[in-house]
């Protein structure tokens, strides 16, 4: 079944395929092209059909209060609980009957995760075939890394920041590690967003990982977006 045609991509199918490897449409935050793509759905199609849509738009209505009226092809302001409001509208339209991981991933979002690992992982190793076919002896050299800024932006104004910041830092894996310091900057309404920085290396991190892991956390985090990412 076709959906209607939207601004980047011909259909619904387009849009699953593109989102199967990705969080947002592109980069590695929420942006206007998002919102463009929620906005040009005329309905949220169902978990069981495209799962990688519904975990999208679900993600972007929840950050931004926009939400999908059914045989519309506009997309509406939410009240302020939108948050709130968009996660008991997901949960009455769709049900809730997913079971998840530890990881707080359903058996697709896991799926989707451990494909893109393999893809990496199969990327390396055709590689060092290729240089043992050329007869290129491996260079030692010390691995490709990557310093990151992370803007956290919590709900409420409140918000115990520095106690997030050591929750963050919790999450372990293989060539990631966390700055020592943090600060905090106002953003609007007495509310102030944490900004803290972690490096990595390239190989063996997703950036995905790091944003999508903190976002987890949302009985206080609202969004996670890279301020900046560059080589060290």
């Amino acid at each position: 079944k076709l959906y209607p045609i939207m601004p980047k991509f011909a259909n619904v199918d387009a849009l699953e395929k593109h989102l199967a490897t990705r969080s947002y449409i592109t980069g590695y935050a929420l942006s206007a092209d998002d919102k463009a793509e929620l906005s040009a759905l005329s309905s949220i199609p169902s978990f069981s059909s495209h799962p990688n849509v519904f975990r999208w738009a679900s993600h972007v209505v929840a950050l931004t209060g926009l939400c999908v009226v059914s045989g519309s092809s506009a997309a509406t302001e939410a009240a302020p609980s939108a948050k709130k409001a968009a996660e008991e509208s997901f949960d009455d339209m769709f049900g809730d009957d997913d079971e998840l991981n530890e990881e707080g991933e359903t058996a697709a979002e896991a799926a989707a995760t451990k494909a893109r690992h393999e893809r990496m992982e199969a990327a390396r190793k055709l590689k060092e075939e290729k240089d043992a076919k050329d007869g290129k002896k491996k260079a030692e050299k010390a691995p490709e890394k990557s310093l990151l800024v992370l803007d956290v932006k919590p709900w409420e104004a409140d918000t115990d920041l520095e106690a997030v910041w050591h929750k963050i830092k919790e999450y372990k894996q293989e060539g990631l590690f966390w700055g020592e310091t943090f600060k905090l900057e106002p953003v609007a309404y007495g509310i102030k967003k944490l900004v803290m920085t972690c490096s990595i290396v390239d190989a063996l991190v997703l950036v995905d990982d790091i944003t999508e892991n903190i976002e987890a956390l949302d009985e206080w985090v609202q969004s996670c977006t890279v301020a900046s990412m560059n080589k060290i």
